[in-house]
């Protein structure tokens, strides 16, 4: 009868040490099931905020664009204008831009007949204008052309483009205006 009690007591140690190792796996795989749970609750989120700072940086970006598309044909009426103070022709002055790109150097009241493609747009750390001869090279790139109307010599269609590169992605913004010659100088 000891001897059956001994194996008893045996067969006793082995059936809960077989227990103990399934509950010690079975913890183990609850671990890995809840981190994995938590993991994929924070990507969603995360995600999102990565997504919606791309967005802020992309209308950042547009924003700029629009303004420095603005600033260019804010540049060719105010030649306009000053051709008609000193009673030239309209045009004078810009008439290199009709149907060839140039670029606007706003702070200095200058432009330059791009060669090729358009050099980026500078940033004056000094002043933070767009603009100039010297500064930081930046990530956008303004070309302006004046494209005549056929069948008209009293209007002209001002059209800027402005390219830049956000996030890894080429972006580009096209403004176009009608300017005429409304004083017929």
């Amino acid at each position: 009868m000891k001897i059956a009690q001994t194996q008893n007591s045996f067969a006793g140690d082995e059936a809960q040490a077989k227990s103990k190792s399934l509950s010690f796996g079975f913890t183990l795989i609850e671990t890995l099931v809840a981190i994995s749970v938590l993991l994929i609750s924070l990507a969603g989120p995360l995600s999102i905020a990565v997504q919606s700072l791309n967005s802020a940086y992309y209308a950042r970006d547009q924003i700029t664009a629009f303004y420095l598309a603005q600033e260019a044909i804010e540049y060719i009426r105010a030649v306009r204008d000053q051709n008609y103070l000193a009673n030239n022709s309209w045009l004078s002055g810009i008439d290199n831009c009709v149907d060839t790109n140039c670029t606007v150097n706003f702070p200095d009241f200058t432009h330059d007949v791009c060669s090729g493609t358009c050099s980026p747009v500078l940033l004056n750390p000094g002043t933070n204008l767009f603009g100039g001869d010297t500064g930081d090279t930046t990530i956008y790139t303004r070309a302006v052309s004046l494209v005549t109307i056929p069948d008209t010599s009293d209007e002209v269609i001002i059209r800027v483009s402005v390219s830049w590169n956000s996030t890894g992605i080429n972006r580009q913004f096209q403004i176009e205006e009608h300017m005429f010659n409304w004083l017929g100088i």
